[in-house]
């Protein structure tokens, strides 16, 4: 499973500058999780201090009943808690069966803190939501 775990992290936009020992590393200490369908990952609100990647399955991230986003095989859930241990902003439910791989913050600071393309990664995926939102939030003004 290790070589699956690194294809998965080279598959992030997090990670896709990141050496391969230093993805080696990381994909050591991914704890794999399998979860069936309609399982809460997290709820609004609850401290979080730790992010997922999806190796298969779907996961809907919701407030209440809205659904945000339908994420799924590659994608990572979690990854503003990781940065900042502040309270999820949104709920996480699997679809159906999931297999993901959790990274703690504490490990994830480490590494980070030795590549700079890994931050830059962080950044960018970041950014990547905050504009989706944003031509959400147009789109829904403008109906």
């Amino acid at each position: 499973m290790l070589i699956e775990k690194v294809l998965i992290l080279r598959s992030s936009e997090i990670f896709q500058n990141t050496p391969d020992d230093e993805l080696i590393d990381l994909a050591e200490i991914l704890e794999e999780i399998y979860l069936g369908p309609d399982v809460t990952l997290f709820s609004k609100g609850n401290p979080g201090n730790c992010m997922y990647f999806i190796f298969k399955g779907k996961i809907r991230i919701h407030d209440g009943e809205h659904t945000l986003a339908i994420l799924g095989d590659y994608e990572i859930v979690g990854e503003l808690s990781i940065l900042d241990a502040e309270s999820r902003s949104a709920s996480a439910t699997t679809v159906e069966d999931c297999i993901l791989l959790r990274l703690e913050q504490e490990p994830f600071y480490e590494i980070m803190m030795t590549n700079v393309d890994i931050l830059k990664g962080i950044l960018k995926t970041l950014c990547r939501r905050l504009r989706i939102l944003n031509e959400k939030s147009i789109s829904a003004v403008s109906h």
